[in-house]
């Protein structure tokens, strides 16, 4: 018997969702298993409002990245979703046990959507993500940002406008004249490249021939309230590029500066790591 079946036979509905208790008390396979049966009975039976089916979404995105650092292969988690999935079309929309489960839900979630802060620690680089609607405090904001060195990449908000995008101190972006991401294309490898010979974060990039490369498309000042120097915005589609990779690989970041022979190439790695579940949480308003 596979682990997740373990965890999950101890699971019934009516446990499941004192799932909603403390996380330290249930591993990421619990979790992950929890909150998708919850969030497919949901989304079938119109139980939850669009912040709480937004904030489980959240929660499921971040155990299923703990469950793969954890070892877990994709296909014990791909299993475990359809165990999940069959589980919550089986219910009773009307029963009496899943309107008790949808309840603690939702007082769960209650708490869980007042968070404005929240950090997604990873191995090599973790995501801070800021929920407050920046369009009210008046200044640019990072909402969702990861630092490697002297770089700051992530969703930096300016008033109703967001984007994807990097900022470098003034003294290193002075001669920067443009900014590329290159990331695995799933079209090309379907699986993510981890080699445990490479020293962190560069054991987690795929060769160049298996990556796709997204140019900035649009270079200009920083914001003071982020600290100032120069900014690189990256088209709306990176982020979506972004969430469908695995938590565990790493993109990279090339700044590219002119010669008089052609071009000079800084490289920073990134870790993909709670990217998608740290959108997610910021969608929870």
């Amino acid at each position: 018997m596979t682990t997740w079946r373990k965890a999950s036979a101890t699971i019934g509905l009516a446990s499941a969702l004192c799932a909603f208790a403390p996380a330290a008390q249930a591993g990421p396979l619990e979790l992950y298993y929890e909150r998708v049966l919850m969030s497919t009975a949901g989304g079938r039976c119109n139980l939850f409002s669009p912040d709480v089916a937004a904030s489980l979404n959240a929660s499921a995105v971040q155990a299923r990245g703990a469950a793969l650092r954890g070892g877990t292969p994709d296909k014990t988690l791909a299993a475990l979703v359809r165990r999940a999935q069959l589980k919550a079309y089986g219910l009773d929309c009307k029963g009496k046990d899943l309107a008790v489960a949808a309840e603690r839900v939702r007082t769960a979630f209650a708490g869980y959507g007042k968070i404005w802060k929240m950090n997604f620690p990873g191995a090599h680089g973790g995501w801070q993500a800021d929920r407050a609607d920046p369009g009210k405090l008046g200044e640019a904001r990072w909402r969702l940002a990861q630092s490697q060195g002297h770089i700051r990449f992530g969703l930096l908000a300016d008033g109703p406008n967001q984007a994807l995008t990097a900022v470098l101190p003034g003294n290193r972006a002075t001669g920067a004249s443009g900014a590329r991401l290159v990331l695995r294309d799933p079209a090309r490898a379907a699986k993510p490249y981890l080699d445990p010979r490479k020293a962190g974060l560069a054991g987690a990039l795929p060769p160049r021939t298996s990556s796709t490369v997204i140019l900035a498309s649009a270079r200009g000042p920083a914001p003071e309230s982020v600290g100032g120097g120069v900014a690189f915005s990256f088209p709306g589609r990176l982020g979506d590029a972004l969430a469908r990779l695995d938590p565990r690989e790493a993109v990279v970041l090339e700044l590219v500066f002119p010669t008089r022979d052609g071009e000079r190439v800084e490289s920073t790695l990134f870790e993909v790591g709670d990217f998608a579940a740290g959108r997610a949480f910021l969608a929870a308003r």
